[in-house]
């Protein structure tokens, strides 16, 4: 029998203690995604993110290998460079032009007679690179995560993952708690309310089927498309095959990797919290390299303002939940069966809090 016991309370998700508890034990102690490898693909490319208050920065040297540095200089802790992509040889502090490589050792800093510069450097940030994504360890003692997400592997498989590259990307400040997100993205049961006329017509919540993730830090579904929610054969990603091509896949690696595909494209959500109450939302839409060249940039316009009017749905739907929770009227939500992946979140989040 699935559990679809909430093991959260309304106070979770307004109360700053426990937002405070959430940062250090289940997002810096965990992996989290700092950018797509494809977003840094030649030497001297490099993504700034601010993860859980940590600035830090992917970097491809010009040996072409990843690493992950703080986005602080040693010398007065000046943040380098301001978040989002970006390009260059070297990354140089703009206080006072201290100068690192992209390995984040210390090439220079000038009129620094009398300092001491033993061990001045950029700290380098533990990360891996899964299924595409760059995901890093702020706490550096998390364990690789290659074996709980196998089954993960196996089900996202058809969408060739690791393969895809960015097209598109687009942000929106957001005013709820993050976990509100989190539990919208990983249940599709609110298409028959939120998106009844945009996606219910075609992926209807009712055709829903969950993957059994047997306690795993990772939730996944599909949801099989009305006949025709395919599209035309020449338009899927390469290789996909035709028995999963009217499903769209939804899954969340554990805290907030939000991600989906469906026959033409994939796309994520990367989550940046702020406080118990603020996060940023970026959709990134992803298409495979072979498909690249068929879509105009008329195309991905039109994809991402597709994307953009079912976020906005979600956005509604997201901010009236925050206000119902901090209402006090009710004190734990009930889940059905179509919600058990919140469930699973709930449990996987409680155990890291109180452990």
């Amino acid at each position: 029998m699935v559990d679809l016991q909430a093991s959260l309370v309304a106070d979770d998700y307004v109360d700053p203690t426990v937002y405070a508890a959430e940062v250090e034990r289940a997002m810096r102690a965990e992996w989290l995604p700092v950018c797509r490898a494809d977003q840094i693909p030649s030497a001297g490319d490099r993504f700034a993110i601010t993860l859980c208050d940590r600035p830090v920065i992917a970097v491809r040297t010009a040996e072409g290998e990843i690493r992950v540095v703080a986005n602080v200089c040693a010398h007065r802790a000046s943040r380098l460079v301001d978040d989002g992509p970006g390009h260059d040889d070297t990354l140089v502090c703009p206080y006072h032009r201290w100068a690192y490589r992209l390995d984040g050792s210390l090439i220079g800093a000038p009129l620094s007679e009398g300092a001491d510069l033993d061990g001045a450097c950029l700290p380098l940030v533990r990360h891996v690179v899964w299924q595409g994504f760059v995901l890093a360890n702020l706490s550096g003692s998390a364990p690789e995560p290659f074996a709980a997400v196998r089954g993960l592997d196996d089900e996202i498989a058809p969408w060739q993952w690791s393969e895809l590259v960015t097209v598109a990307s687009r942000s929106f400040p957001s005013t709820w708690n993050w976990k509100v997100m989190v539990e919208n993205w990983v249940e599709c049961y609110h298409h028959l309310g939120t998106h009844r006329d945009s996606i219910e017509p075609f992926l209807p919540a009712r055709a829903t089927e969950v993957t059994a993730n047997r306690g795993a830090p990772w939730v996944a579904m599909r949801v099989r498309g009305v006949e025709g929610a395919e599209g035309p054969r020449e338009e899927w990603l390469p290789g996909l095959a035709a028995d999963v091509a009217r499903d769209l896949s939804v899954w969340s690696l554990f805290p907030f990797l939000m991600c989906g595909s469906t026959s033409r494209h994939a796309f994520w959500l990367q989550l940046e919290p702020v406080d118990a109450t603020h996060h940023v939302v970026t959709w990134h839409l992803l298409l495979h390299p072979d498909q690249v060249a068929r879509f105009t940039q008329e195309q991905i316009a039109a994809e991402m303002a597709m994307l953009e009017d079912v976020h906005r749905e979600d956005m509604v739907a997201c901010r009236r939940v925050q206000e119902g929770l901090a209402s006090g009227f009710v004190a734990q939500p009930r889940l059905t069966a179509l919600e058990s992946p919140i469930a699973d979140f709930q449990r996987w989040l409680g155990a890291r809090l109180v452990g």
